[in-house]
């Protein structure tokens, strides 16, 4: 694809596969998307296109992470939009309209993998879909090594994930980015195991761990591999333990790094950008991407070498595309004007040479008004 074809689909709202075109031809699309941005408005695939390749846009992309909190926009309740993926589709296409934003994230719950590998769920009314903890489906560590591979074909939430991600492609695909998402093997396991167990499992009987990790990791290359014939173009790898809250720096490399490695060349090969998100204190930034090789990364603290956000954009701004980091409590208990006064103050340090989209820290509370998430688009476009 020559330059004239990218600036062409960009015109028309699409996104060309990032790594089907030579990186020196998606930066001089960039660059000749920012230079028109400092005089007319762009489309969000131009806004995000240019942010991705390290340009400024017209303004900082911007992406509220609503998920489930836009089921209030409908009064779709919580088990309806985990248990079908049409009803999860019109509460991600309903929070695309109403709030706004340049990408969309998809993700129903943590528990669609665990719960296809046989963990009983509890649906609540009012919150998430979480595993029974009285039952794990790993009660001991002789579980690990009895665990089986699953047929996709036969895992009804992940093929209701990927309705989700077919239909809102199709929905909103030309007018924003729609991402995919995978938990990362330990955080499927946490959810079989408690993450407690789990924890203490990796440093005590790691081969036998890594061995069901091996075992999940399978199904999760066909899973992520299903995402991309659905026509999303990037898909996240939450990797959720690798940080100061999970498992030391070098334990994680040696349990989950190779199999997270397994997922990450999975979605490379079929020619998506690799996102990784982690929402835990600390994260271990180097080493995921190290292991991932994510062209962005979506986290809630900052990583464990870092003191500050001007920090995190010397040390990994060249290297990823940042995405974050509002914290979720000033989104609860925050007014919107506060929350526009640190969107504004994590703007003016990380959006300096693109590299940088604003987003809550994790999924946007679902259980609060929606006020805070129109500050965030307000602030983008103001102070952007």
């Amino acid at each position: 694809m020559n330059l004239g074809r990218i600036m062409k689909s960009l015109s028309h709202g699409t996104l060309p596969p990032p790594r089907e075109v030579p990186e020196p031809v998606l930066k001089l699309a960039a660059s000749a998307i920012s230079a028109r941005g400092r005089i007319s408005p762009l489309t969000s695939i131009e806004r995000v296109f240019a942010a991705l390749f390290h340009k400024e846009p017209d303004h900082v992309p911007v992406t509220t992470l609503v998920c489930s909190a836009a089921r209030q926009i409908r009064n779709i309740g919580f088990k309806d939009m985990s248990l079908d993926g049409e009803t999860a589709a019109d509460v991600f296409s309903s929070g695309f309209e109403f709030i706004g934003g340049d990408m969309v994230v998809l993700l129903m719950d943590l528990s669609v993998e665990a719960a296809d590998f046989g963990q009983d769920m509890i649906f609540p009314d009012n919150s998430t879909a979480h595993p029974d903890y009285a039952n794990p489906a790993i009660k001991g560590v002789d579980d690990y090594g009895r665990l089986r591979p699953i047929s996709l074909r036969d895992a009804p939430r992940m093929q209701e994930f990927l309705k989700l991600c077919r239909i809102t492609v199709q929905r909103v695909g030309l007018r924003g980015l729609v991402g995919g998402f995978v938990f990362g093997p330990l955080g499927v396991l946490g959810m079989m195991r408690g993450a407690g167990n789990l924890l203490k499992d990796c440093m005590l009987y790691p081969a036998e761990v890594r061995k069901a990790c091996e075992t999940v990791t399978g199904v999760l290359v066909e899973y992520v591999e299903a995402q991309s014939e659905t026509g999303v173009p990037a898909i996240a790898i939450d990797a959720l333990y690798a940080g100061t809250n999970g498992l030391p720096k070098k334990v994680w490399e040696s349990v989950e790094g190779p199999f997270v490695r397994e997922i990450s060349r999975a979605i490379k090969r079929r020619k998506l950008m690799v996102g990784v998100h982690n929402c835990g204190h600390n994260p271990f930034v180097d080493v995921q991407i190290k292991w991932m090789e994510p062209e962005v990364f979506s986290l809630a603290h900052l990583p464990d070498d870092c003191r500050t956000d001007l920090e995190l954009k010397q040390k990994y701004g060249e290297a990823v595309t940042i995405i974050g980091h509002v914290p979720t409590p000033l989104l609860i208990h925050g007014t919107p004007q506060e929350v526009m006064d640190e969107c504004r103050r994590q703007i003016d340090i990380l959006a300096k040479g693109g590299g940088y989209i604003l987003a809550p820290g994790c999924e946007y509370p679902p259980n609060i008004p929606l006020t805070n998430a129109f500050a965030m688009i307000h602030a983008a476009r103001r102070f952007g």
